[in-house]
Parts: C-alpha cells; sequence; structure tokens
C-alpha cells in the first residue's frame, strides 16, 4: 500500500491534478457572497462543493502520509514545512464542516467556532508549493527576515537620532497664522489680535512621536518638500514664520534623506535580492539533485531489466555440415555445462 502512495505523489500529474482541483476550489470560495438564500440552488451547490473539495483533500493528505511516513524519516510528512501548511489549512477545513453540522443543532454553543470559515480564504496559499516561482518569493522573504531585523533596527536608530535632534531644532517652530492678510503678523499675538488662527502643521516636530509621524513622511518621499520649506521658514516659538529665514537647516533634512532615505531604506532591498539569488541557488542544487536521483533510478531499472533477460539462457545457432543451421539451447547458467 505506501508503494502504491508512494507510486501516486511521485506521479508527474499528480500535482498537476491537485492545482486544478485547488483552482476550482479557490473558484467557488470567491464565489460565496452574504446573501445567499438557505436552501437555494446555489447555496447547495456550494456546500457540497466544499464537502467534496475537502474530501478530495484530506485523500490528498492521508496518501502523502502514508507514503512519506508521519513524522520519522527524513521525508516524513511534518518535516517539510510545505506539508505542514497543507495539514494545517486541510485540518482547519475539515474541523469547519464538522463544526457547521455540530452548530446547525446548537447555534448558541458552537456558533462562535464558525469563524473557522475565515480561515478557509488560506486555501489559495496551497499553490505556493506546487509552484516553483512562488516558492521561491516566499522562501526568498522567509529567509530575509533575520537580516532584515538587523536593517530594521539601525533604520529605527537612525530615526529616533533625527527625531530627537528635529525636536530640538524645530520644536514650537511649526505654526503659521491664517487669515487674509497676515503681512503684518509678525508672531502669535498679532494673529490673535487680528482675529486670525493661529494654526500648526500637520506634520511637526513638537513631540518626538510628531517628528516620527514627519520623518517617515520624509523617508516616503510624498509631500517632503513642504515639510522641509517649513523648517526653512520657521523662525521661533509663537513667531510667524519668515521666507527662507534659516536656509542652514537644509542640511538637516538633506542629511536624512541621504542616510535614511537613500541608503538605510535601499539596505532592505539589497537584503531580498541577494537572499533570492541564495534560493534560487538552493532550489537549483535541490533540483539537480532530483534529476540526478531520477537519472539512477532509471539506470537502476535498466541494469536489472538486463539481468532478467541474462538469466534467461539464449539460443545459439551453429552451423552444421551442408551448409545448415541448428539452434542449440545454452544451459550452462543452469546446469554449469552444455548439452552434448
Amino acid at each position: 500500500f505506501r508503494m502504491a502512495c508512494n507510486k501516486i505523489i511521485t506521479h508527474k500529474m499528480f500535482d498537476h491534478i491537485v492545482l486544478v482541483i485547488i483552482f476550482l476550489n479557490c473558484i467557488t470560495i470567491a464565489m460565496e457572497r452574504p446573501r445567499i438564500e438557505a436552501y437555494s440552488v446555489e447555496r447547495i451547490f456550494l456546500t457540497l462543493s466544499n464537502y467534496i473539495f475537502t474530501a478530495i483533500f484530506v485523500a490528498e493528505m492521508t496518501v502523502k502520509v502514508a507514503a512519506l511516513g508521519w513524522l520519522f524519516g527524513d521525508k516524513a510528512y511534518l518535516r517539510s514545512s510545505w506539508n505542514l501548511l497543507d495539514g494545517m489549512l486541510v485540518m482547519i477545513s475539515a474541523i469547519d464542516i464538522l463544526v457547521s453540522l455540530v452548530s446547525n443543532s446548537s447555534p448558541k454553543i458552537l456558533g462562535m467556532l464558525r469563524v473557522l470559515r475565515l480561515l478557509r480564504t488560506l486555501r489559495p496559499l496551497r499553490v505556493i508549493s506546487r509552484a516553483p516561482g512562488l516558492k521561491l518569493v516566499v522562501e526568498t522573504l522567509m529567509s530575509s527576515l533575520k537580516p532584515i531585523g538587523n536593517i530594521v533596527v539601525i533604520c529605527c536608530a537612525f530615526f529616533i537620532i533625527f527625531g530627537i535632534l528635529g525636536v530640538q531644532l524645530f520644536k514650537g517652530k511649526f505654526f503659521a497664522c491664517q487669515g487674509e492678510d497676515v503681512r503684518n503678523v509678525t508672531n502669535k499675538s498679532d494673529c490673535m489680535m487680528a482675529n486670525y488662527k493661529w494654526v500648526r502643521q500637520q506634520y511637526n516636530f513638537d513631540n518626538l512621536a510628531q517628528a516620527l509621524m514627519s520623518l517617515f513622511v520624509l523617508a516616503s518621499k510624498d509631500g517632503w518638500v513642504d515639510i522641509m520649506y517649513d523648517g526653512l521658514d520657521a523662525v521661533g516659538v509663537d513667531q510667524q514664520p519668515q521666507l527662507n529665514h534659516n536656509p542652514w537647516m537644509l542640511l538637516y533634512f538633506i542629511s536624512f534623506l541621504l542616510i535614511v532615505s537613500f541608503f538605510v531604506l535601499n539596505m532592505f532591498v539589497g537584503v531580498v535580492v541577494e537572499n533570492f539569488h541564495k534560493c534560487r541557488r538552493s532550489q537549483e542544487a535541490e533540483e539537480a539533485k532530483r534529476r540526478e536521483e531520477k537519472r539512477l533510478k532509471r539506470m537502476e531499472k535498466k541494469r536489472r531489466s538486463k539481468e532478467k533477460e541474462m538469466a534467461v539462457s539464449p539460443l545459439v545457432v551453429l552451423s552444421l555440415p551442408g551448409g545448415q543451421w541448428s539452434p542449440i539451447l545454452v544451459l550452462e547458467s543452469y546446469f554449469g555445462s552444455s548439452p552434448p
């Protein structure tokens, strides 16, 4: 039975058939909508299709476990993280069906467990383990988590440093008077006497949290010019901004953009690209190893078939006087000598 299961999962059409089934299951999941009548044809079709697909996936999991083993062995089912993902999704689907059947009779007790249906949307993730391109991308992202974590620490350190420096430079200075004519307004008192509004800019450096938010906008390079000009125009606390009052503050914003936005953030891309090439080389090595194993198996199969052919003694054709030919069966392999 185990050999039969192993032949099934190693067949070249096995993964293709499973992919088609997953694709069809995704279509039925996408057909779900909130207002489907309980006993309509559509609801019955979707329910039955869910049962059928779950049964197929359970059967697939059973065949794999029977062929590979459950836990023990290098190729055991639970030794592969992709098999763990598949098995988890299959078990969730099976539990969802059981809970749905039970909750119909006692909705108050098990109604909360129907949230498992939300996890059915994860079924398309099973495609990843069967698509080499998607598998490579996911493995790249997973292997990049550790080096990316180190870069995140460095990035956070720069953000905090520039955030504290920004608070020291611009705290309370990102205010401006809004009114019809503010040419003669020089400070907050003049603004209030003219019945205008003393408004704080949306992105400012009044505290560390606001500074980090402003720096994040700067790093994204989306609207960073307005923040930079607000810094250049800042005069002082409760003072009306003046055009290019302090142009040297440009060094603060340019330094942050060069160090964080252009250098540190691009390190994320570098790490992902480097790990992508590593994972691709590893995947190519594994693929070459599998091809070599298949080639050796084919050669071993041919060798055994030739041994079986050699085990049967061939007919030897001898020439007789008069130009006649006579076949003689050689039995040396059985009796140790040829017949007289």
